[in-house]
């Protein structure tokens, strides 16, 4: 690409400008920043159960994983939603332990996350009886709790 002077000039004109307010936002030196507020007892409570379900979510997906290798297509929608609630729980753990003003929409969004992927994980209630997918059963459990306190902060 070839720039002319004019371009050359504009592009770090615009460069440098953006480098003088890069740090505009940034408190002045020797005033100390305000504290955040710490998470409310709500807020723990769905970051704890956001993260269990998570450590149950990847044990899940890696067990669906394993049996779509094998050509088990029934657990196709159990992989999807796992995966859908991995995505919210890992957000939900971040934004709840932050105290973030964010949290109370995540938890919305989490919530119907969580109630989705133990629906699918559900499906496979026939079989914990013989000891067969508990990683679904444990899955499931750990989304009820989760969908349950998501919508008590909400």
């Amino acid at each position: 690409m070839d720039l002319n002077r004019r371009d050359f000039v504009a592009v770090v004109g615009a460069g440098l400008a953006l480098a003088a307010t890069a740090g505009a936002d940034e408190p002045k030196k020797g005033v100390a920043p305000k504290p955040a507020a710490p998470p409310s007892a709500k807020e723990l409570e769905v970051a704890r159960t956001a993260a269990a379900c998570v450590a149950a979510g990847e044990l899940c997906v890696a067990h669906c994983g394993r049996e779509l290798a094998t050509g088990n297509t029934a657990m196709a929608s159990c992989n999807a939603r796992v995966h859908d609630m991995l995505a919210t729980c890992r957000a939900m753990v971040t934004l709840a332990s932050s105290a973030s003003p964010l949290s109370r929409a995540m938890a919305a969004v989490c919530a119907d996350a969580c109630k989705a992927c133990a629906a699918a994980c559900l499906e496979h209630k026939a079989h914990w009886a013989h000891g067969m997918h508990l990683e679904c059963k444990a899955c499931y459990e750990t989304c009820l709790a989760c969908e349950k306190s998501c919508r008590e902060l909400v």
